[in-house]
């Protein structure tokens, strides 16, 4: 018969081994939060701007993008969603357009006309009707 393999008792950690051991931990805490968490600034993605998603390959990257500047809420940035109102990914338009939407706060009511699922030829009329509205609204905020 086999018998049970019992594990030797833990030896107790000295007073020095708890010190070392909780300041590494410290350190790695600190080190993680300051320097880890902590990205280069985003390039422009228009040449000028903060915002290199908007440009990328990858629909999901886009919509990350849109969001991220929803989340900002930041009027002055709305006008670099524009162009996506006539993006080729439905869902990067869709979330362009609510962005837009989400950002100009009580004026929502007033934006054009817009539909997502059109045709291409509706949606190249899109971005310059959008941008028209945002500048009656916010004079001087469409660059």
């Amino acid at each position: 018969m086999n018998k049970p393999i019992i594990p030797a008792p833990a030896t107790p950690m000295t007073l020095s081994q708890t010190l070392i051991r909780q300041t590494i931990l410290s350190f790695s805490l600190v080190l993680c939060t300051t320097l880890g968490c902590q990205t280069a600034g985003m390039k422009v993605s228009d040449g000028s701007g903060m915002w290199p998603g908007l440009l990328a390959d990858d629909p999901i990257q886009r919509m990350q993008t849109i969001h991220l500047i929803q989340q900002t809420g930041d009027r002055s940035q709305t006008p670099l969603l524009f162009p996506l109102l006539n993006d080729q990914d439905r869902w990067v338009r869709y979330n362009a357009r609510a962005a837009i939407l989400i950002l100009s706060g009580p004026h929502r009511e007033s934006a054009p006309d817009y539909r997502y699922l059109s045709d291409r030829s509706a949606l190249r009329k899109a971005p310059k009707e959008h941008q028209a509205w945002w500048q009656q609204l916010f004079p001087g905020s469409s660059g």
